[in-house]
């Protein structure tokens, strides 16, 4: 997925600066695809030229003006055209480094690989403690901030996000579940 169409995508909310879709990338999508400000600023510039986003300034008396970010009728269509192209393969990219440490872990020993998953479990565990609270925000979220949205629209809205919520629970515990048992194995390891 590019993070253009994450861009487009929540720019078909209501028209957003780039601060804000940070804010809203930050509480909606940072669990499965994170994007820093200068990312942001730099992929709305590249939708600006590609007609995708069209920009106007916003003056303000005590602050620097605005940026105010709208989708076009062309980057609906590109948006669209995205959503419905299904690609071939829905794999995550095949490139973990943690995996690549556990694979080499004789070379470590017992107690430090045990050290290590458990380290692991504590970010999991976050990670759990975080996307609990993004679920308590998400109806909050888009009444909030996306416009033109009523009662029915917003509850359809959080549940599309709850599925990607749902998945990012499932696959922590699944991986808390593998690490622990990880380590009571690596306890019964004699070095």
């Amino acid at each position: 997925m590019s993070l253009q169409y994450a861009i487009l995508g929540l720019l078909t909310y209501t028209s957003m600066t780039g601060y804000n879709l940070k804010t809203v990338f930050d509480k909606s999508i940072n669990h499965f695809w994170k994007a820093s400000l200068s990312q942001i600023y730099r992929e709305l510039n590249v939708l600006e030229q590609k007609g995708y986003v069209a920009s106007k300034i916003l003056p303000q008396e005590d602050r620097p003006d605005k940026r105010l970010y709208n989708i076009t009728e062309e980057g609906e269509k590109a948006f669209h055209e995205w959503l419905r192209n299904f690609p071939e393969t829905l794999s995550v990219s095949n490139r973990d480094e943690f995996m690549v440490r556990i694979f080499f872990g004789s070379k470590l020993g017992a107690k430090e690989l045990k050290q290590q998953f458990e380290r692991f479990i504590e970010e999991k565990k976050y990670i759990m403690k975080t996307i609990a609270e993004l679920k308590k925000q998400f109806g909050r979220l888009v009444t909030q901030n996306f416009e033109r949205k009523t009662a029915f629209e917003v509850e359809k809205e959080a549940c599309y996000w709850h599925f990607t919520v749902r998945r990012a629970q499932i696959s922590n515990e699944a991986s808390i579940r593998w690490a622990e048992e990880c380590i009571k194995e690596l306890e019964e390891i004699k070095e």
